[in-house]
């Protein structure tokens, strides 16, 4: 009895230091990474889970996890997916580190989304969480992610606080990769399998050109900021 009150007590400490002395990533994200989704364990729901932030100091490496960016693919080969290391500081100046990132044509990952809130169980049961509306057509998807913040779709520049010394793109991860692998000194890494992949159709084939001004005005700050263009050609399919 004695030991498990110990463990309780432990437990509690632990929480109440956190809440407390909230790591630096962790505190950034929750002010300003809004989440509506009641079921979720993102840094604004509070429930200490992980950060966007991963931080290696082994590898003096900091990786920035923009969510539906091949995220869950780069946690695991850089970091084993272990989401402790998104709750600590830096140790000192960040120069110290190698500070990376991935992100995705926003067009496309509006998709990818979708997809992944309209096929995978959990993800259904937390839409449902947020609404009694039927998204399961793409377009009734989108502008329900027009309405409500969600952090996989939220935009991209807010998951990026720092100056950062690589930045990948989904559209070329596999080189993007290499070129990644090779800036931080690893060698021989085997090129990652992409998890999470959903198949479908192009990204282009689901829009109307309503649709494609929509998600534009939605991530205005990350067209501007990194200069992407929806594949006009194949608009209105």
């Amino acid at each position: 009895m004695e030991k498990n009150r110990n463990l309780s007590m432990a437990a509690l400490f632990k929480q109440w230091k956190f809440a407390i002395y909230k790591p630096r990533y962790y505190r950034y994200a929750q002010r300003k990474i809004p989440c509506e989704c009641p079921l979720c364990l993102c840094p604004y729901r509070g429930t200490g889970a992980y950060s966007f932030t991963y931080i290696s100091e082994q590898k003096r490496l900091i990786y920035y996890d923009v969510p539906k960016c091949a995220s869950t693919t780069v946690r695991t080969v850089f970091f084993g997916n272990d989401h402790a290391l998104s709750l600590r500081n830096p140790k000192g100046n960040l120069d110290r580190y190698f500070k990376f990132s991935f992100i995705r044509d926003p067009w496309d990952r509006m998709v990818s989304n979708w997809k992944m809130f309209t096929t995978q169980p959990y993800r259904i049961k937390q839409i449902r969480s947020m609404t009694d509306l039927d998204v399961s057509r793409f377009e009734d998807f989108v502008h329900f992610a027009r309405r409500t913040k969600n952090h996989h779709w939220q935009p991209q520049l807010l998951y990026l606080p720092d100056k950062l010394d690589f930045l990948g793109r989904l559209e070329t991860f596999d080189q993007d990769f290499e070129r990644l692998c090779e800036a931080i000194g690893v060698t021989r890494m085997p090129r990652p399998v992409r998890r999470n992949n959903t198949a479908r159709s192009r990204y282009q084939d689901y829009y109307t050109p309503k649709l494609v001004d929509v998600v534009a005005e939605m991530y205005a700050a990350d067209i501007d900021a990194f200069g992407f263009e929806f594949d006009k050609p194949n608009q209105g399919k």
